[in-house]
């Protein structure tokens, strides 16, 4: 029987965290905020954009279908049983509503690799922006295993198509550099789990699969190029360098770690409920939207 204890809190800090400013931005007042966003933008040539826009979709394309052979499965599966024995396989953990067994193998995850990217963001955090592109494989190569593991944690195969849409939606909300990014892409989250839900993918997967995922994957580097960059600059004005540290990937996975843990487990809630609040089966799918 699912903890309705527990459920009940895990909801409310998922609430929180929706309706709060990105993660590395909710500790600082708008008084310094405000300007140095502006100061910030006016630092980011276009050709930089470009630079990491076009860097962050081939790292995309990559990990969406590689990061998997960075971590074992099965370690996974052994770290969710260590907290409950009966959760034997991917199915049993899908099908489970031990929501604090899972969270808390979820949590061993986000520490490791909160750890790898410290170590390995010496690097990245001394570089500007000019840096970041030639940076961001090792990044994100850290960023996409923590997610696939979370996932899996919470009993979701990260090999389904489905599901690497849904890692673009939960990498898009972690990368916001403005609580307007981060609305946008839980209203495009929203749409990955209604998408789900009618089982669109099933379609997809008969008309291309992986080559349909293709403008998805396009648009999304396209908005976490230029999040991340906005946050690289951001970090390079006094007021906030000052107050955020000098660990870069540190905090950006922090992050993702964070959007990962919340996104999963809202999905398990959901699942409980046996439906999706709001679904309308007229809602538009993602592919509505990508020209």
């Amino acid at each position: 029987m699912a903890d309705k204890e527990y459920i009940s809190k895990v909801s409310n800090e998922i609430n929180k965290w929706e309706e709060e400013s990105p993660g590395f931005l909710s500790s600082i007042s708008d008084l310094i905020l405000s300007p140095a966003q502006m100061a910030a933008e006016l630092m980011i040539p276009d050709s930089v954009l470009k630079t990491i826009s076009k860097a962050t979709e081939g790292c995309l394309n990559a990990l969406l279908w590689g990061a998997d052979y960075t971590f074992s499965d099965e370690g996974v599966l052994t770290t969710v049983r260590e907290r409950n024995n009966s959760l034997i396989n991917l199915k049993a953990v899908y099908d489970s509503d031990d929501l604090e067994s899972m969270d808390l193998a979820a949590d061993s995850y986000w520490n490791q690799n909160l750890v790898a990217a410290i170590a390995q963001g010496g690097v990245t955090g001394a570089v500007g922006l000019l840096g970041l592109a030639t940076n961001l494989p090792a990044l994100y190569t850290v960023v996409f295993r923590c997610i696939q593991q979370i996932a899996l944690c919470y009993g979701f195969d990260t090999s389904k198509d489905e599901e690497k849409v849904f890692i673009l939606g939960v990498l898009s909300i972690a990368s916001a550099s403005d609580v307007a990014s981060k609305q946008a892409a839980m209203v495009f989250m929203r749409q990955i789990q209604v998408d789900i839900a009618k089982k669109t993918w099933k379609k997809l997967a008969e008309e291309g699969g992986r080559a349909s995922i293709g403008p998805l994957v396009k648009q999304a580097a396209k908005t976490i190029g230029v999040n991340i960059t906005k946050r690289k600059a951001l970090m390079l004005i006094p007021a906030i360098g000052a107050l955020v540290g000098a660990s870069f990937d540190g905090m950006y996975l922090q992050d993702i770690a964070r959007a990962a843990k919340n996104c999963y487990r809202k999905r398990k809630i959901e699942k409980m409920d046996f439906s999706i609040k709001d679904l309308d089966s007229d809602q538009p799918s993602i592919f509505d939207f990508i020209s």
